[in-house]
């Protein structure tokens, strides 16, 4: 009898981005760092698909938010 594979949870968490850095990207002396910001603030949402999580990463990246996929593996 095969062994059952565990079940994927895929969700997506998500916050508003600070601009803090001024001028182009050109003109950075050093590198910009993600802050994550207090806990209460994080959005999530859960996804049955890989695709369609990275899907509404990507708006939201353009949307002006900070956004990341995240899973694990749940039995």
């Amino acid at each position: 009898m095969p062994r059952e594979v565990g079940k994927m949870n895929i969700w997506v968490e998500w916050w508003r981005r600070t601009n803090t850095n001024g001028g182009s990207h050109a003109q950075m002396s050093k590198n910009i760092t993600i802050h994550k910001p207090d806990p209460k603030d994080i959005q999530r949402r859960f996804f049955d698909k890989h695709e369609d999580a990275v899907d509404f990463t990507k708006r939201k990246n353009t949307e002006g938010y900070h956004a990341v996929v995240k899973q694990d593996r749940s039995k």
